[in-house]
């Protein structure tokens, strides 16, 4: 029996989009709010009334990530026993309220403890969104919704790094996170009241049978949570998607240092640093998108080599990075070729690393979908939370040794992406198998 297609995206149930459309908004300004105390590092290193070096920011970042690997499991869960809309709501309104306490810190505690508690409520979102999308789609558009939606990512992340970016060079680095944190608490407002948690009696469409239908049958229909876990902890799949996570988001988090990357070596001003590391984010925003589109397209053994490739290029754009101070450019040469490769190492991890990721959680966690998306990221997290407490220490020693790590850890993630989506070809076929 050959693999099944993924299947293409089709209408969605009424109010589908609109329900889209307002956690597209929500998880927009939860970008906003996760990465505008990056944007605003290189000022608190420059302040001469913090003493912050580029070590102790290593060590308030990796405060943030253990408070998003908290926030996973609490989230998870508030999203499997209270709903989506509700943990999404609350979620919002914490970050944006531990945001704004985060601009009035002064000792590198309370930056830490303000960044832990800010990350552990954005950990919220994804998960609630996950519990949402079971209730509104079919299987059959997992991919795509997933792949509209983690643009909203790539969307906040482009308006904290570009737009207000740009506006450090115009206010102090305590009143942009002031606007930030005021901007989700209108966005808080918006979303309780446009988010509908479920579609209609009635309205569901019914395009590919009962098979694909929202509320279709699932294997752990039933099972408690500690039965669930021990399905999670015995399956291959589970172990190879969550190690390719750990790797793609140490990866990701190279965003946290590149405005600090591209100051160090290139000597560019604070508001040029933040601006150029926009080109991760827009690479990541074109290619999410489509990534999620083709994916439902793809077999999982297409799925493979496909996203294999991508992580093949993303490795390559680390190793131009390593190499870049031995080409003898310009100033001005490097500085475009660093734009270029960002976009470029965007348009690669993007796609694989929320999409495949998502779109299991959901087929494999069934009514535990929302548990099992936290804890995938939560695990994770914890990786890329040991590797932040040195990070810091490694680039300011070496940017180069920095990068060589980074590197290291791309092939690693790379290996397991391809075995995941290989052995996720041979799990479908084996589901199909055992329908009636």
């Amino acid at each position: 029996m050959t693999e099944p297609p993924s299947g293409s995206v089709h209408g969605g149930t009424p109010g589908g989009w609109a329900t889209i459309a307002s956690m597209y908004v929500g998880y927009a300004t939860f970008m906003v709010l996760r990465m505008i105390p990056t944007v605003t590092g290189a000022s608190m290193r420059e302040d001469p009334t913090l003493d912050i070096d580029l070590a102790e920011l290593g060590l308030i970042f990796a405060w943030g990530t253990w408070g998003a690997v908290v926030g996973k499991f609490i989230g998870g869960l508030a999203a499997d026993w209270f709903g989506g809309k509700w943990t999404f709501t609350v979620g919002l309104l914490l970050t944006s309220v531990f945001i704004g306490l985060f601009g009035l810190s002064n000792g590198l505690g309370m930056f830490q403890a303000m960044f832990f508690l800010a990350l552990l409520a954005k950990s919220f979102g994804w998960p609630a969104m996950a519990k949402i999308i079971t209730n509104w789609f079919s299987p059959q558009q997992y991919g795509g919704v997933w792949g509209v939606l983690a643009t909203s990512s790539r969307v906040g992340t482009l308006v904290a790094t570009m737009a207000l970016g740009a506006l450090l060079a115009l206010m102090p680095w305590r009143s942009l996170l002031a606007v930030a944190a005021g901007a989700g608490i209108l966005a808080v407002v918006f979303f309780a009241v446009t988010l509908r948690e479920h579609p209609l009696p009635g309205s569901l469409t019914r395009q590919h049978g009962d098979r694909d239908s929202p509320h279709a049958p699932h294997p752990l229909d039933g099972l408690s949570l500690p039965t669930a876990l021990g399905v999670f902890f015995t399956s291959r799949q589970f172990w190879l998607i969550t190690g390719s996570l750990m790797g793609m988001t140490i990866l990701w988090d190279f965003l946290l240092f590149v405005p600090l990357y591209l100051k160090d070596t290139l000597s560019l001003t604070v508001a040029q640093a933040s601006m150029a590391a926009s080109a991760f984010p827009l690479g990541s925003l074109v290619s999410v998108l489509a990534g999620g589109y083709v994916f439902d397209r793809l077999t999982r053994t297409q799925a493979a080599r496909v996203f294999g490739l991508l992580l093949t290029v993303a490795t390559g754009c680390i190793g131009t990075f390593l190499a870049m101070p031995y080409f003898g450019l310009t100033s001005a040469s490097l500085t475009g070729l660093s734009v270029f490769l960002l976009f470029l190492f965007g348009v690669c991890v993007a796609p694989c690393y929320y999409i495949p990721m998502s779109v299991f959680a959901i087929e494999f966690g069934g009514p535990h979908s929302g548990f099992l998306i936290a804890l995938l990221d939560a695990i994770a997290f914890g990786g890329n939370a040991l590797f932040q407490l040195f990070a810091g220490r490694i680039a300011e020693n070496s940017w180069q040794l920095f990068l060589a790590v980074l590197m290291a850890v791309s092939v690693a993630s790379l290996a397991m992406m391809f075995w995941f989506l290989w052995g996720e070809a041979g799990r479908r076929q084996e589901s199909v198998r055992s329908q009636p």
